[in-house]
């Protein structure tokens, strides 16, 4: 080796070698999700698989998570189509394969989860058969995704049957900033109206399954005349010093809620959390409360669904 000089290192010009095509795709590649309007804004790959797809509701092509220094033309910068449709939805997903396509009808869906923790979001189709597809995604793209959010909610309303109304606001008081975030943005872009049923506040001093002190990070309950939505930090407790900036909602159909139960913490262990159960067919949705969330329990039921014991 010689001191002082720097290994040469080949430049290519990989605009020179590319189609017009391929720095069209490349030139718009972000961290965007992006709407496909017709076939020339179908990534190469994904073609065939969204010919039956182009009248949908929604046609988005999610982004490879790559660095834009490391994209080249030509590569396959997108791995994932969602088509929403007015009866399902359907998932293309880019494997070493090939394309894999998930379909789900909306009578076939539990509920829907939307997952985000500083850049980083994910929404999740819950089904009733106990699986799930989900859907990553940067959240630059919170705006377009909230829309598709509300859209699959609207297909969960009974139509020419009256929901029962939500009752009167009781006296909740929603302390977290990020829930009374939530709260407003349900109450100003949802389907449905909706009113806080339970809240509790974070960093209450708890106990986790290891019996470890710990901090509860709180949950909101939140009621629509067709669903239950509950919004979370995603885990009930952290360490006394940790940041936590997770928020997740799940939203419950209250017609596919076969049953519920509330499992309560065992006898003279104060500080410990309760843990509502949802079944959704094999879908079992879990939410752990610090305090038993009786008004969740007395809704559940005049929905019809049926309490079990623990």
């Amino acid at each position: 080796m010689t001191w002082g000089r720097r290994r040469r290192v080949d430049y290519h010009n990989w605009r020179s070698s590319a189609s017009e095509e391929d720095l069209r795709e490349y030139d718009a590649f972000g961290p965007w999700i992006y709407e496909i309007k017709d076939e020339g804004d179908t990534p190469k790959r994904f073609r065939a698989a969204c010919g039956p797809h182009y009248g949908a509701r929604f046609l988005l092509k999610a982004p490879r998570n790559v660095e834009r220094r490391d994209a080249r033309p030509g590569m396959d910068l997108y791995v994932a189509v969602l088509a929403v449709h007015d009866h399902g939805a359907s998932l293309m997903s880019l494997t070493g394969e090939g394309v894999v396509t998930q379909d789900v009808v909306w009578s076939d869906v539990a509920a829907l989860e939307s997952y985000r923790d500083l850049l980083y979001s994910r929404l999740t189709l819950k089904l009733r058969d106990g699986g799930a597809f989900d859907l990553e995604y940067s959240t630059v793209s919170s705006d377009l995704m909230r829309k598709v959010t509300d859209f699959i909610r609207s297909r969960w309303m009974r139509h020419g049957e009256a929901p029962l109304p939500v009752e009167p606001e009781p006296v909740v008081t929603i302390a977290d900033f990020a829930f009374q975030n939530e709260l407003d943005a349900k109450r100003r872009s949802g389907p449905q109206p909706v009113a806080p049923i339970h809240a509790e506040p974070a960093n209450r001093y708890c106990r986790d399954a290891a019996n470890r002190r710990r901090l509860s990070t709180g949950v909101m309950f939140l009621e629509a005349p067709n669903e239950l939505i509950i919004v979370n930090r995603d885990e009930p407790t952290r360490r006394f010093l940790e940041a936590r900036y997770a928020v997740k909602c799940v939203f419950v159909p209250y017609a596919g809620v076969t049953s519920f139960a509330l499992v309560r913490p065992p006898v003279g262990r104060s500080r410990r959390f309760y843990e509502l159960t949802l079944q959704v067919d094999k879908q079992v949705l879990r939410q752990s409360c610090l305090v038993a969330p009786e008004r969740v329990l007395a809704r559940l039921a005049a929905h019809g669904a049926t309490q079990t014991s623990a």
